[in-house]
């Protein structure tokens, strides 16, 4: 396969591809949602909900459990070959009982049986996330190919909305750019696939295609697991306290929370696969040096933005939910530690412990943070509404990153207050420091957010280079390369 890429270059890349799968329905629903108004976007988006339950179900957690074992074995061109084939083809059988469960919906569901025609041109995201090995892409580390090639279809798939979609009649071709802006780029991974995967290379008797479904399950469990978790608070908030309402305030809050907590994960896709070759070449101390480099990264980003979304909740939230949403200012204050707990936790969980085959011990850590919320949720929701579902949230997710820094001690030992991450929790400090000056000023709301980020940037950025901090230095020297090649 060659030398493996920078994974410096692999998170600018994978970042490029997270920041423009955000943007690309930013920027197609508002357009779609004025030409085929709330009927027509609501038939297509409550037909592609179903569609994305039966891929879940039916891609069992290959997609994460393939890039750890293409990871692995990508240095062995035959065996690489042999289990890309094996996972392909346990993909799509799986795949092919989800058209099963589309026709028994088409035969039952009134819904679906208004508009069969849509709902099949729909389900062909199924067959093309199947054939679409995206995860193969990612276990040899090619987020150039990725990122380029989405890059490009979403492009095109754009200009195509603006072409076709003209006016309520449409919907058909708006429900099928929606299939070639998510997955049709898949199409380009299948035909691409023989470039790197050569079936002449084994027997076709010595496939061992069954073998990948029980570890495949577990990573279905744990997905499951979060899935259910992450839906949890809401779910319990509408039935607890019987009102929409306050569900609005709490997923204004969570959904800004997510996003940041995303964008720090950034850099899970890129370790995974190179975290997963080390462990599977057992290069313990090559492994070592890059978790805790990668830890000390997250833990760099992480805090400030913590820190940040505290001190600005309401700013954030007046400009980007309306000043109607004002509940949601001290419940998502209560929840911005999650930023920092949610990235520790992923990555020792989904990074570390995965990449180690050690899985059983990330639903294990999962498991408790999700009894303990269920736990709290039913004490203080009644009481606290929002505010009480945001309280669970910290405390089980707290839980959780004390849980799984404590198994996984004996494979990545994490020194919290070790000397190159005391420095993070000082620049932290000086920002609270400033943004907290700065709100004794009583300045306008907007001039509060663009100021306070801007200099809270610097005053972060300053302290860590006069300490002479390794991380922020090669990111320097980075962007220095980037510039000035441009």
């Amino acid at each position: 396969m060659g030398s493996a890429p920078s994974i410096k270059k692999n998170f600018v890349l994978n970042m490029i591809y997270t920041v423009s799968g955000i943007l690309f329905p930013l920027v197609t629903f508002p357009y779609a949602s004025r030409i085929l108004l709330a009927d027509g976007i609501g038939q297509v988006h409550f037909f592609t909900s179903l569609i994305e339950y039966i891929m879940l179900l039916t891609s069992i957690g290959i997609p994460l459990y393939a890039i750890r074992e293409i990871a692995r074995v990508r240095d062995n061109h035959a065996l690489m070959s042999k289990t890309a084939t094996e996972i392909l083809i346990l993909h799509t059988v799986l795949s092919a009982t989800g058209y099963l469960i589309v026709f028994l919906l088409i035969c039952t569901v009134t819904q679906i049986q208004a508009d069969v025609p849509l709902f099949l041109l729909l389900s062909v995201s199924i067959l093309f996330k199947s054939i679409g090995v995206e995860w193969f892409y990612n276990g040899i580390e090619d987020f150039k190919y990725i990122t380029v090639r989405s890059i490009i279809v979403r492009i095109l798939s754009l200009i195509a909305l603006f072409v076709f979609v003209r006016d309520k009649d449409d919907l058909f071709y708006y429900a099928a750019i929606s299939v070639a802006g998510t997955v049709g780029s898949n199409v380009f991974n299948f035909f691409r696939l023989p470039k790197y995967v050569n079936i002449h290379s084994f027997g076709w008797k010595d496939l061992q295609i069954w073998k990948h479904l029980k570890p495949a399950m577990k990573i279905f469990a744990l997905n499951l697991i979060i899935s259910l978790y992450v839906s949890l608070d809401s779910i319990m908030l509408g039935f607890l306290k019987n009102e929409t309402t306050a569900v609005g305030y709490y997923t204004a809050s969570t959904r800004i929370s997510q996003t940041l907590v995303g964008l720090v994960g950034t850099l899970g896709p890129v370790l995974l696969p190179r975290l997963s070759n080390l462990a599977g070449r057992n290069s313990s101390e090559e492994f070592r040096s890059l978790a805790d480099k990668s830890l000390r990264f997250i833990i760099a980003l992480s805090l400030p933005i913590t820190a940040g979304v505290f001190f600005m909740a309401s700013p954030i939230i007046h400009l980007f939910c309306g000043n109607h949403f004002e509940p949601s200012v001290l419940t998502l204050q209560i929840m911005s530690p999650v930023i920092l707990f949610i990235s520790v936790s992923g990555f020792y969980n989904m990074q570390i412990l995965y990449s180690l085959g050690k899985e059983k011990l990330a639903i294990l850590s999962v498991s408790l943070g999700a009894l303990i919320n269920l736990i709290l949720n039913f004490c203080l929701i009644p009481a606290y509404s929002q505010y009480g579902a945001g309280i669970a949230t910290v405390i089980a997710e707290l839980i959780v990153v004390i849980s799984t820094l404590i198994i996984g001690r004996k494979y990545i030992p994490v020194h919290i207050f070790s000397k190159k991450k005391i420095h993070y929790y000082i620049a932290t400090v000086l920002l609270i420091v400033f943004l907290s000056s700065l709100k004794l000023v009583g300045m306008n709301e907007v001039y509060y957010l663009i100021i306070g980020t801007v200099v809270s940037v610097i005053v972060y950025y300053t302290y860590l280079m006069l300490v002479k901090d390794e991380i922020i230095i090669q990111i320097t020297k980075s962007c220095i390369k980037i510039v000035s090649r441009s």
